[in-house]
């Protein structure tokens, strides 16, 4: 019974999650002057959401989804605009709350957060096979940026995925982009398989709890990262070719039979780093991208049905997953001994066991 209310209550959660996806066109297509007018919207923008920062940190209004009243702002933005920048910068500053600052915070990239109401696109119109417009600006502006879709694009849209009516336009120092986003409902959960536990690591990419090792040429990876000059081509090749193993490897994960994962929810584990190792391996550790495997992993499950649960990293690479004793002294780089039990393992497979482990033991959905 505890199984089958589980599996429903997993039904109803996948009708009701959507998979969210990002696909950035570029914006650069555009002539000199149709960017200046973009350049010259975004830094008013800008300066709208730092206005209304001020307003609301000086009124100490922290809460809510957007600010009815912008009347009091001076710009030539048009109202919905003056209102959508008033909504991000409300963002801005519940997020400032939420973090415990008590210093005003200030918004300087140059990025604005849009909705339907200011955006149009057209695909396929003639050698530019996407066009934004943008409306409703203010001072009668309107804006129709060529672009040109790509790879990842064209698989959302050939996938079934919906285009979202929000967008992101970002100016860097690279240049203009949108960010599009698309939508899809989340796959049902699999309700036969087995699960397994994953130790993220440097060293070796990912290592299951059966002991299998995948991406273990990952740390020539970052050294190669480390010994290129920051900035430099060299090292933005580098990072590509990271991004591509990363990518690689998750996809090609074994994951028929499977119906959940665990791993470790690791955040800030390169900050904790900071003092306490050798400076020329935490240059090498900082080449080490966490989130992105897990953003992959994320991204593939949800996409074929497999539960994903997270636990709390503390002491899995000092527990013996044999006889349970905790002893830091057990581990001693890659290799994993117990000093209680003389169990003998490679040392990540004895952290994935171990993450399987408090998987089973915390979430009552792996039952």
């Amino acid at each position: 019974m505890v199984n089958s209310d589980v599996n429903a209550k997993l039904e109803n959660l996948s009708k009701n999650l959507k998979m969210i996806r990002k696909a950035t066109i570029n914006l650069n297509y555009a002539n000199t002057g149709k960017q200046q007018d973009l350049l010259k919207i975004s830094k008013e923008y800008v300066r709208v959401v730092n206005l209304s920062i001020g307003y609301l940190w000086q009124k100490e209004q922290f809460s809510g989804s957007f600010v009815k009243d912008t009347s009091w702002i001076d710009s030539w933005l048009s109202a919905r605009m003056k209102q959508c920048a008033a909504k991000q910068a409300l963002a801005i500053v519940k997020s400032q709350r939420k973090k415990k600052q008590k210093t005003k915070p200030v918004f300087t990239r140059l990025t604005m957060e849009l909705d339907s109401r200011f955006i149009e696109i057209k695909q396929d119109v003639n050698s530019f096979d996407c066009w934004l417009t943008l409306s409703s600006i203010g001072n009668k502006i309107k804006l129709q940026l060529p672009s040109q879709k790509h790879k990842h694009f064209n698989e959302l849209f050939q996938d079934g995925w919906e285009l979202k009516k929000g967008i992101r336009i970002r100016v860097t120092e690279k240049g203009f982009f949108a960010d599009l986003y698309f939508q899809k409902s989340c796959q049902k959960p699999k309700e036969t398989g087995v699960i397994k536990g994953f130790d993220i690591g440097y060293k070796k990419l990912l290592v299951d709890s059966n002991g299998k090792r995948y991406g273990s040429e990952f740390e020539q990876l970052a050294e190669k990262i480390s010994r290129k000059q920051q900035g430099s081509k060299n090292f933005l090749r580098a990072l590509t070719e990271r991004n591509q193993f990363i990518n690689k490897t998750v996809k090609d994960l074994p994951f028929e039979g499977i119906k959940a994962i665990v791993v470790e929810n690791l955040k800030s584990v390169k900050h904790r780093s900071k003092g306490k190792i050798r400076k020329k391996f935490n240059n090498k550790l900082q080449r080490w991208t966490y989130p992105l495997v897990l953003e992959r992993l994320t991204n593939r499950c949800e996409r074929e049905g497999i539960l994903m649960t997270f636990i709390n990293p503390a002491f899995t690479s000092q527990v013996c997953s044999c006889c349970k004793v905790k002893d830091k002294l057990s581990r001693k780089g890659e290799y994993f001994k117990c000093r209680s039990c003389s169990f003998e393992i490679d040392a990540d497979h004895n952290a994935a066991r171990n993450i399987l482990h408090k998987g089973l033991r915390e979430s009552i959905v792996l039952v």
